[in-house]
């Protein structure tokens, strides 16, 4: 077992990282409360423990940034809240709304949206300056947290049931084959609106939403929440299109040249 350093200590004693640490905590401890309600049977109050989580996940980034108290203990400690929070309690959500009477496939079925989202967090761990990067490889475990949770919630609003198998059985492999992709996702551009907002409206549209979500959280957080994932998606694949275009150029060009 490794030791931590002093040096790496002092750092989880400086006053300045108190608080992204707090909303780290509360993350994992909301986590912790969403599967005491699964096993209780209180899915829907579930579901919003994990969606504050969320919210408690992208606080602890963003004020570990501003107060400059990024540490490796942090990452650490937020990937170890995340796994909590949005890979076993959201997979035992599903697990418990849809797939229970199955066994053992059901409980394998679930896990593999476990084991993508911490292999999507081990990778985001070996990352050199992870917090400082504007783009991330594979979609953000919280995200695939939020799509499952808003899908309960909305389901329940609409049809009254959560007996969704279906379109679990889409979502939940699609969700994990996104985040173990190497796809470049992007933060939602919510505090900010894009410079070239001409050539660029999806900031609008993120913001728009956002109202939406706010004036009726139970009927557009989950369309909000898919539309990010779906236009990262054709925006990332379009940009790796473009690299492999460019590249091809590059090839035919010093072809010519030796030539």
């Amino acid at each position: 077992m490794a030791v931590l350093p002093v040096s790496e200590g002092l750092k989880i004693m400086n006053k300045r990282s108190v608080l992204p640490n707090f909303f780290t905590l509360t993350n994992a401890f909301l986590g912790f409360l969403a599967i005491i309600y699964i096993s209780q049977e209180h899915y829907i109050t579930a579901a919003w423990c994990i969606i504050f989580a969320a919210i408690c996940d992208a606080l602890d980034g963003k004020l570990a940034r501003l107060s400059k108290t990024y540490s490796k203990f942090g990452t650490e400690l937020d990937s170890l809240a995340d796994a909590v929070s949005f890979g076993v309690a959201p997979a035992f959500l599903v697990y418990e709304t849809n797939f229970n009477t199955v066994g053992f496939w059901g409980a394998f079925f679930c896990f593999i949206f476990v084991l993508a989202g911490i292999f999507r967090l081990a990778r985001f761990n070996i990352t050199v300056n992870a917090y400082r990067k504007k783009k991330y490889k594979g979609l953000p475990i919280p995200v695939s947290a939020l799509a499952l949770s808003t899908f309960f919630i909305m389901a329940q609003y609409f049809w009254d049931t959560l007996q969704m198998t279906p379109v679990l059985l889409v979502l939940v492999p699609g969700l994990s084959l996104l985040m173990v992709s190497t796809v470049e996702y992007g933060p939602l551009p919510l505090l900010m609106v894009h410079r070239n907002y001409r050539k660029n409206i999806l900031p609008f549209v993120y913001i728009i939403g956002l109202i939406c979500v706010i004036i009726n959280p139970r009927i557009w957080f989950f369309p909000w929440v898919m539309f990010y994932i779906i236009s990262s998606l054709i925006k990332g694949i379009a940009s790796k299109l473009r690299e492999e275009d460019e590249d091809a150029e590059m090839v035919i060009e010093e072809k010519h040249i030796l030539k």
